[in-house]
């Protein structure tokens, strides 16, 4: 097989929301993790050939202070160094949808007997987050690999979504539409939510307004803004499943278990708010939670 690496940049214009949520960042580097850039964009299909088109969407931003430069570079970087071609080879069935008509959402499709299907919501739009963030393509691998649709979508104004940015005031309301096409893809089987940094805010935001999702799994909740400032976030439900960085600059695994006691929080040790070299880990962490938490409303075949 030969591995080409096609990093193709689309400009995306995303205003700053009044810094609503200007904290709730997550990113990832690109260098030297091989699941940045394992993340094949497969349209209508199955991919064929002896080549593998990769994609990585980049975002602009009318507010980037320098001090922030390394997150918004995290994520939209497009060269690739220290990396060796080990993908797996196999063919990855994924396809592109539009959900509740307007936002731009990506399905992969297991290769197994399907279980059920997860929503994978991405971090900060205005620092580059979109649903082609590498952590975010890991854990959608992840959950696929267990027998998971995995459902990827880009939040408002993000990418080919349409609306306009809110500062985290209505991106909420996303999430529930991604659930509902979720949903509608696998009737009667489960539905879970992995959600990383600023998509986990907005997932215990929709979850707040009643949402409700067979297993839940956070990853890099973030106390702190990118100002270091502690923040107001949403109830996290007892029981909560949350992933956190050792290192993380917006809130350790030590200060999460300080603050939410009856969260069951697993540290991934040696990394920051980014989990650079180990996504592959965060996403195992994340698809057995929701194996587990799932497989007990899995209807019997």
């Amino acid at each position: 097989m030969i591995c080409v690496l096609h990093l193709a940049s689309r400009g995306a214009m995303v205003s700053d929301g009044a810094g609503l949520v200007a904290g709730l960042a997550g990113t990832g580097v690109v260098e030297g993790d091989a699941s940045a850039v394992c993340d094949p964009l497969v349209r209508g299909g199955p991919s064929g050939g002896d080549s593998v088109d990769w994609h990585a969407a980049a975002m602009t931003s009318t507010a980037k202070p320098t001090a922030l430069g390394r997150i918004f570079e995290g994520y939209t970087t497009t060269s690739v160094t220290r990396f060796r071609c080990c993908c797996d080879t196999r063919p990855v069935r994924e396809e592109p949808v539009r959900i509740a008509g307007r936002l731009e959402g990506t399905l992969r499709i297991p290769d197994t007997a399907p279980r059920g299907s997860v929503v994978v919501a991405h971090p900060l739009p205005t620092h580059g987050g979109t649903m082609r963030n590498p952590l975010v393509a890991a854990l959608a691998r992840a959950v696929a690999e267990r027998g998971f649709y995995a459902l990827r979508f880009n939040f408002r104004s993000v990418g080919a979504s349409a609306g306009e940015w809110t500062g985290g005031a209505e991106e909420w309301r996303d999430v529930g539409d991604a659930v509902a096409h979720a949903r509608a893809v696998v009737p009667g089987l489960p539905v879970g939510l992995a959600a990383y940094s600023f998509g986990a805010v907005m997932s215990l935001g929709w979850i707040a307004e009643g949402g409700r999702v067979e297993g839940l799994a956070l990853v890099g909740l973030p106390l702190r803004s990118v100002s270091l400032d502690r923040q107001a976030l949403p109830r996290v439900p007892d029981g909560t499943f949350i992933v956190a960085a050792e290192n993380d600059q917006f809130g350790t695994a030590a200060e999460l278990r300080a603050e939410y006691p009856s969260a069951r929080i697993a540290s991934v040790a040696g990394v920051d708010h980014f989990f650079v070299g180990k996504r592959d880990e965060v996403g195992r962490l994340v698809a057995d939670e929701l194996l587990r938490t799932l497989a007990s409303t899995v209807p019997n075949t």
